[in-house]
C-alpha cells in the first residue's frame, strides 16, 4: 500500500539532506515495521529506525512528523484494510437470502488476520506488533484499536445477537472480547501449544490453527448465556 508523497511536516520548505537523495518512504515504513515489532512502540527508537533505513532522524521527521505518528501511520495501514475486509465479509453474509451460521460469522471474522499470517514479512511485522500492543501506553493503544477495530467488531456482535437465540448484550459483549483476546494470543505466534503438549502439537499450520479455533469460539458463543 503507497503512502501519500505529501510531508508531515516541513523545514523551511525543504527535504533533510540523505546518503543518496533517493529514499522512499515505502522503505522507511518497512524497516520502521520490523523494529516496532523487535522492540515495541516505547522500546524502539528513531535513531535505529534510521540507521537501519540508512537515513537521516530528519527525514524521518520530515515524512511522518515524529516517532506516534509513524507508528500510528504503520498501524493504521494493515489494521484499516482488516477491518474494511471483515466489514466487506459481514456485509455479503448478511446479503444472503438465508441467514449465515455463528461458523460463518467467526470465519469471516477471523479469515482477514490470519491472511497476514500467511503473508510476507511485513505482514509478520504487524501480526506482532498488534499483539505487543496491549504493552503500549494506554492513551495510544486504546485510541488506535477503537478507530481501526471498533466500527466493524461492533457489527459482528450486532450479527451474533440475531443468530443467537436469546442472547442478551452482555453475553454479547462479554464473549466477543473473550474471542478477541483468544484470537490474538493464538495469531500472535507466542502461545505456548508445544510447551505445554511436550511437543507433541504446534501450532505452525495456520489453517488447523483458525479450525480449530473457529471449533472452540463458536461453541464459546452459542453456550448457555451465563445467569
Amino acid at each position: 500500500m503507497s503512502v501519500s508523497a505529501t510531508p508531515a511536516r516541513r523545514r523551511n520548505g525543504r527535504r533533510p539532506a540523505d546518503p543518496d537523495g533517493v529514499p522512499t518512504q515505502e522503505n522507511i515504513l518497512a524497516v520502521a515495521e520490523a523494529v516496532f515489532a523487535e522492540h515495541g512502540y516505547v522500546a524502539a527508537s528513531l535513531r535505529e529506525i534510521a540507521a537501519r533505513a540508512d537515513v537521516t532522524q530528519a527525514l524521518i521527521i520530515y515524512y511522518f512528523g515524529s516517532k506516534q505518528a509513524l507508528f500510528e501511520t504503520l498501524f493504521k495501514r494493515r489494521g484499516l484494510e482488516v477491518s474494511r475486509r471483515r466489514q466487506e465479509l459481514l456485509d455479503a453474509l448478511l446479503q444472503r437470502a438465508e441467514p449465515p451460521t455463528v461458523r460463518e460469522l467467526v470465519s469471516a471474522y477471523l479469515a482477514p488476520q490470519f491472511a497476514l499470517r500467511q503473508g510476507g514479512a511485513g505482514s509478520l511485522a504487524f501480526v506482532r506488533m498488534q499483539a505487543r500492543l496491549h504493552h503500549e501506553p494506554d492513551e495510544l493503544a486504546l485510541r488506535l484499536r477503537r478507530e481501526v477495530y471498533d466500527h466493524a467488531t461492533r457489527n459482528y456482535i450486532a450479527a451474533l445477537r440475531q443468530l443467537v437465540p436469546g442472547l442478551d448484550a452482555a453475553d454479547a459483549h462479554w464473549r466477543m472480547t473473550f474471542a478477541v483476546g483468544t484470537y490474538l494470543y493464538m495469531l500472535s505466534g507466542f502461545d505456548r501449544l508445544a510447551d505445554l503438549s511436550g511437543g507433541l502439537y504446534n501450532s505452525d499450520d495456520t489453517e488447523e490453527v483458525v479450525r480449530r479455533l473457529t471449533d472452540f469460539l463458536v461453541a464459546g458463543l452459542t453456550a448457555p448465556s451465563t445467569p
